[in-house]
């Protein structure tokens, strides 16, 4: 399938008219999936009312209709729910997706990262700008705690495996962040990735976002 051909197909199942914005998303979307380096991620940001579920949900089912594999996870069990809900398939949190509870006795149970057994696999992450990077950042009980570094490193040992980050950078920051690191370019090309990024700016209030 041509890459025209793609992004038609997320038009149709998307219904509406894309703004430009939306179009230059669907576009570097494309060039992501079609870029086979090892590092490489994706940033979509939106604020409320610029289309940005709709559109993440309308590039979930396309992608997923053509027989390609996805996980879908966000940083919270509601916004799990809500994710699932707006893309028609199930989503995890990543606590739950990307850490394991080693054996212990007593009552410090630690939570180690999980080993990535997908494949080909591409993770979308929705409500990314609650994911903080510095310590304290994660529970002393998960992992390195950091969760942004945790969540790179599960994904990226993965089989050809990527991410894409979908967020709202308007959002309030994690605790003792000055930003969203997940939707910072400077912060992702710091861990080694090449980064695809887009912005949707124009509010229209598209369905239900």
């Amino acid at each position: 399938m041509s890459t025209k051909e793609f992004i038609n197909q997320i038009v149709i199942e998307f219904g509406f008219e894309p703004t430009e914005d939306q179009m230059n998303a669907l576009e570097t979307f494309a060039r992501f999936l079609s870029d086979r380096s090892e590092h490489c991620v994706m940033i979509m940001r939106g604020s409320a009312g610029t289309g940005k579920t709709s559109l993440a949900g309308a590039m979930v089912r396309i992608f997923t209709r053509l027989g390609q594999k996805l996980m879908l996870m966000a940083p919270t069990g509601r916004a799990a729910k809500v994710f699932s809900l707006n893309s028609g398939m199930p989503a995890f949190t990543i606590h739950r997706k990307i850490y394991r509870e080693k054996s212990y006795t007593g009552i410090d149970g630690k939570f180690n990262l999980n080993d990535n057994m997908h494949k080909n696999t591409l993770f979308m992450i929705d409500e990314a700008s609650m994911i903080g990077s510095g310590n304290g950042s994660l529970n002393g009980d998960f992992g390195s705690g950091n969760l942004l570094s945790d969540l790179i490193q599960y994904v990226y040992q993965g089989d050809s495996c990527r991410m894409m980050l979908v967020g709202d950078k308007a959002q309030l920051p994690p605790v003792g962040e000055d930003e969203a690191p997940a939707l910072n370019r400077m912060m992702l090309e710091g861990y080694g990735m090449t980064v695809y990024e887009c912005d949707l700016n124009e509010v229209l209030r598209q369905s239900k976002d």
